[in-house]
């Protein structure tokens, strides 16, 4: 039998609850694997479809993507199943908006406004650090790029500021005490904190990060959030 490919939608009862989707709704557009999990992710043509209803129905979103007319991460968006995620910058340059995912309390993404300054830079977080064969420092990121540098400084975990336009770190935030950070999973999702203590893990046990955030004090492990600041 002929292989069929990978089907183009998704059955509601299916998507994850980051897509935050009714349940009136029958089929949502499927994202397509690539630098986010699809669970993680939602497709870029739901994004104009249910988060800036700019788009009635999928003939519509195929004919502003073939328009060339949305840009995610400085990049000009080719299909309408393109997986984004946690901090994506996502451009209408003809209507002169940008916004960057991020999770609402309820652990769905919602858009977020920004300025145009601000959609030239991206924070990412450090996911893991390699040395290669020639002694370069090798980091991954969890928007599934990968950065060569010289510098050794960098740790998992942190987060790095990155120039979308370059390609370039501009600016390193280190995981430690009075950082600002993003909870990103966990019961609170969607939640910006201040770092008052870390405490160490081990093999067996994760990393706890104690937060402060509007006067209420939580802990949290340390997978679960991204530096900002």
């Amino acid at each position: 039998m002929a292989n069929k490919g990978e089907t183009k939608c998704l059955k509601v009862n299916n998507a994850t609850s980051i897509s935050g989707v009714t349940k009136t709704k029958r089929f949502v557009f499927n994202p397509k694997s690539g630098k986010h999990s699809k669970t993680t992710s939602i497709s870029i043509g739901y994004v104009l479809k249910h988060l800036l209803n700019i788009c009635d129905n999928t003939k519509e979103v195929k004919y502003i993507i073939n328009n060339r007319d949305i840009l995610v991460d400085k990049k000009i968006v080719k299909k309408y199943n393109l997986p984004v995620g946690l901090f994506d910058v996502i451009e209408i340059p003809k209507m002169e908006k940008y916004y960057i995912l991020i999770y609402a309390t309820n652990g769905a993404y919602v858009l977020e406004e920004i300025n145009k300054q601000e959609s030239n830079y991206k924070v990412c977080k450090i996911t893991s650090k390699v040395i290669t064969k020639k002694g370069q420092i090798q980091l991954s990121t969890n928007d599934g790029r990968v950065l060569i540098t010289a510098n050794q400084a960098y740790k998992t975990g942190a987060s790095i500021k990155l120039d979308l336009f370059e390609n370039t770190i501009k600016e390193y935030f280190p995981l430690e005490k009075g950082r600002d950070v993003f909870v990103f999973a966990g019961k609170h999702t969607g939640q910006k904190g201040k770092v008052e203590d870390i405490k160490a893990g081990t093999m067996k046990k994760p990393t706890l990060i104690q937060l402060k955030s509007s006067g209420i004090d939580f802990e949290t492990v340390e997978k679960n959030i991204i530096v900002i600041n």
